[in-house]
């Protein structure tokens, strides 16, 4: 090959000169005598790529003894190094030059980002480092200065209202739709089918198991009608208190000093004394049938005093005498219909005189609300169940439990001007003048099966005339003794419904 040949060589032992750096010559250069045959080119070659090193593998590596006589000196390298042929027409160079520096040009006001891997004195390391730089990510000047949209939005809050508004409602014509018939859905189940009141007589037996102590049942054929009349209603076990009703605090509350868990009835601090003597009431006595069991006196029968029972503050335990109220109900209960008077409560046992039969329960609530409560009842002509909490105070501060919604079996007990049940206040908060329970106690002994029923309004006796008033509620109860009305007026004002 001459040396006026379009296509030469040069060999790049450092691979550290830049294209753009070397010096245009049309002078013949110096070569090797291994390669005799090339040229240096007077046109800046493009940059090695990894093609070319991959060439160079192939080559012998050339040392100072392959000169011969030429004074041409070859430095000697410490650590081999690959070399580089390349082979590039003249034209096709200079189009590529004309290439690199329009790309030049493009990418002079942008920067390049880039990790470098650890400098070792190999070519490899170099190649490696430049294939970094050539793939790290371009970032504009406006992204270093924080204009960019990319990395700082300025809309972002505007995007995040967006997505979250209601999106805007279409008008559509009702008529301009075809209705089109698909499949049907799927069927009900079993479960579904059920008729309602069966789901309700269901749900009734949920409730009354929920009661405490032993069974509440329903008469047969009842449970019908009283699943439909108690769908709103739920019993519960102990007092709700509503809003504005507080206990008194366990400080202000007392106990009697009885020790090694025994009440003495002679000198316990719980009883109540006589008025005209230092004489402790006590209000049990064990029945005759069974000593241990315990009733109401005839004697305190015969009072309206209240019964004082020891508490948890007291020295004795659950298993004293003076707790019965507070160890629950110990008779199974019936609800059944009555025919005109709505629906009773009966025992399947035989009930002893005397015997605690079980609580009144409600919410309790205030005077100001139990007043709202009965308008309410009073202009829907619906019932109430409301009893005062007045038996040691009867200020406005005083409480009011209402059986509407919220209570226990007793809820259905009914009138009777005749009865043979009684309502007697019990405490076992001792300084708490108004908040107490009100317990149901038989006055005599009732037979299974026997409605048990109660005086609504036993202050009857006391009150100026006994001629009934027309537009009072009237009185179903057919003793001999009937009163024909419930209260003297239309509106109980929260005694019982």
């Amino acid at each position: 090959m001459s040396l006026t040949e379009p296509s030469e060589m040069v060999i790049d032992l450092t691979q550290d000169s830049d294209p753009e750096d070397q010096p245009r010559t049309n002078k013949p250069s110096f070569f090797f005598p291994s390669l005799a045959h090339h040229t240096v080119s007077s046109i800046p070659l493009k940059r090695k790529s990894d093609r070319d090193s991959e060439t160079l593998n192939s080559l012998p590596a050339v040392t100072p003894q392959a000169t011969n006589n030429h004074n041409y000196i070859v430095p000697r390298l410490e650590t081999p190094r690959k070399e580089v042929i390349s082979y590039q027409p003249l034209k096709q160079q200079q189009q590529q030059q004309q290439q690199q520096q329009q790309q030049h040009e493009h990418k002079k006001d942008k920067f390049r980002l880039f990790t470098p891997s650890p400098a070792t004195e190999d070519i490899s390391t170099v190649s490696v480092l430049r294939r970094e730089i050539d793939s790290a990510e371009l970032i504009s000047d406006l992204e270093l200065t924080g204009l960019s949209e990319k990395y700082y939005p300025t809309d972002a809050h505007e995007k995040r209202a967006t997505k979250g508004t209601y999106p805007v409602a279409k008008r559509v014509r009702r008529a301009d739709i075809p209705l089109r018939i698909g499949r049907p859905g799927p069927f009900l189940t079993e479960k579904d089918r059920r008729p309602v009141s069966q789901q309700l007589c269901e749900t009734l037996q949920r409730k009354l198991k929920s009661i405490n102590g032993p069974t509440v049942s329903v008469a047969p054929g009842d449970e019908k009608q009283l699943a439909l009349d108690t769908s709103d209603f739920e019993f519960i076990n102990e007092y709700k208190l509503r809003k504005g009703v507080s206990p008194i605090d366990r400080e202000f509350m007392a106990g009697c000093n009885c020790i090694n868990n025994f009440c003495d009835p002679a000198r316990c601090g719980c009883l109540s004394v006589e008025e005209t003597s230092d004489d402790l009431i006590i209000p049990y006595k064990r029945a005759k049938d069974d000593a241990c069991f315990l009733v109401l006196s005839p004697d305190f029968m015969a009072r309206t005093s209240m019964i004082y029972e020891c508490n948890s503050l007291c020295g004795c335990d659950e298993r004293c005498w003076n707790r019965v109220v507070q160890r629950g109900r110990t008779i199974r209960l019936e609800i059944f219909h009555t025919g005109n008077r709505g629906f009773g409560i009966r025992s399947p046992n035989p009930i002893r005189a005397g015997q605690f039969i079980d609580r009144y329960l409600g919410e309790v609530i205030t005077r100001q609300a139990a007043d709202i409560r009965e308008e309410i009842a009073h202009n829907t002509k619906s019932h109430s169940y409301l009893f005062s909490l007045d038996f040691l105070t009867n200020d406005d501060d005083i409480y009011v439990v209402d059986g509407q919604n919220f209570g226990a079996a007793t809820r259905f007990i009914n009138h009777s001007c005749n009865p043979n049940c009684r309502i007697y206040a019990v405490s076992r908060t001792h300084g708490d003048q108004r908040l107490y329970d009100l317990a149901f106690f038989s006055l005599r002994e009732i037979p299974p099966n026997t409605e048990l029923t109660f005086d609504y309004n036993q202050n009857w006796q006391k009150e100026k005339t006994n001629e009934a008033d027309p537009s009072a509620v009237k009185c179903l109860c057919g003793e001999e003794n009937c009163r024909g009305q419930l209260w003297p007026n239309e509106r109980k004002k929260a005694t019982k419904g």
